[in-house]
């Protein structure tokens, strides 16, 4: 910084001082304040909302076959969390060819040096460790250990090749995975038929303890990632306790409700959102105002029908790429 030469000082631009900048970013600043008072007040709004919705089940999908929890009311919340030992069994041994693939996948390309083998053997020695005591679990019958004896008998012949070797192709991963296909789709179905039973006994038994009237009221709200927010099995059992003009409506499948106090406030937003987009919106009067109201009460975002008239109709997947294998 160079002294002015008439003065003996330092001479700074005002400009700096003048953050609230001119006529112009002052009217957008009140603009953007108002949105900003809006979202704080908001906020605050959904969570009180959110505090208010009862009946209201929480659904967490956990290792063990999931963790519900029904609040029927402000001082009454029931809690339920694993399915049994079947369900976890089943699926533990099910998921070993993952396992096996975790471990192995990034050296691929190129195996030789045997940077896995160590988490393999370990991988190994933790199999070789069901394989001599799952069968004293209650509950597994014949069908359960024979199909279990067999995929650990294969998997244990895999990993003890390829360490032998010490290279892989995923070649012979898929030889292995594939022989053993029918063992893992029966672990599936039991691991399922299992989940289904406790779960439902379970919903079934809160039913009666709220009455018909409250559960007919319940919102429902399931956590999940991303993967398994399609179909989600809990979703699944769920709906097949509700009436069908309330599926569609009362049950959320989100990946942002990692607690309880999280799907409260989202279950407010959602029912927030729908009180006031009633009441904001008339359908009589213009019938574009029937899609906001939809979009304010759904996953749909409110201005997706103005951006796909200027894009198109790219959100949705031809029947060409779509899934052939979902229900229909």
């Amino acid at each position: 910084m160079a002294l002015n030469p008439a003065d003996g000082y330092p001479h700074t631009l005002e400009y700096y001082a003048e953050f609230a900048g001119n006529q112009q970013l002052q009217s957008f600043q009140y603009a953007k304040d108002i949105d900003s008072a809006m979202r704080a007040n908001y906020a605050v709004n959904i969570v009180n909302i959110g505090q208010t919705i009862y009946p209201l089940l929480y659904v967490e999908s956990t290792f063990d076959g999931g963790r519900y929890t029904l609040l029927a009311d402000a001082n009454t919340r029931y809690v339920h969390q694993s399915v049994g030992h079947i369900y976890d069994v089943t699926k533990a041994i099910s998921h070993i060819p993952l396992g096996i693939f975790s471990i192995i996948s990034g050296y691929g390309e190129y195996p030789s040096f045997g940077q896995w083998t160590p988490a393999l053997q370990s991988y190994r020695d933790q199999i070789i460790k069901v394989r001599d005591t799952k069968n004293y679990i209650s509950g597994m019958n014949l069908e359960d250990k024979i199909n279990t004896d067999v995929m650990i008998a294969a998997t244990l012949d895999f990993i003890g090749k390829i360490v032998s070797q010490k290279s892989f192709t995923y070649a012979e991963f898929a030889t292995y995975a594939r022989s053993i296909g029918d063992m893992i789709l029966y672990c599936q179905n039991r691991a399922a038929k299992n989940q289904v039973e406790v779960m439902t006994n379970v919903l079934t038994g809160w039913k009666a303890m709220i009455g018909d009237e409250a559960w007919d009221k319940m919102y429902v709200i399931i956590g999940a990632i991303w993967t398994l927010t399609q179909e989600n099995a809990h979703e699944l059992i769920i709906k097949a306790l509700m009436k069908p003009e309330l599926r569609e409506t009362h049950v959320v499948v989100s990946e942002a409700v990692p607690d309880l106090e999280s799907a409260q406030t989202l279950m407010g937003r959602i029912i927030g959102d729908r009180i006031m987009a009633e009441l904001v919106f008339d359908a009589k009067a213009n019938t574009a105002f029937a899609q906001d109201i939809y979009s304010l009460s759904t996953r749909r975002d409110l201005l997706s029908q103005a951006v796909e008239a200027v894009v198109g109709d790219v959100a949705r997947a031809p029947a060409a790429i779509a899934c052939p294998h979902l229900r229909r």
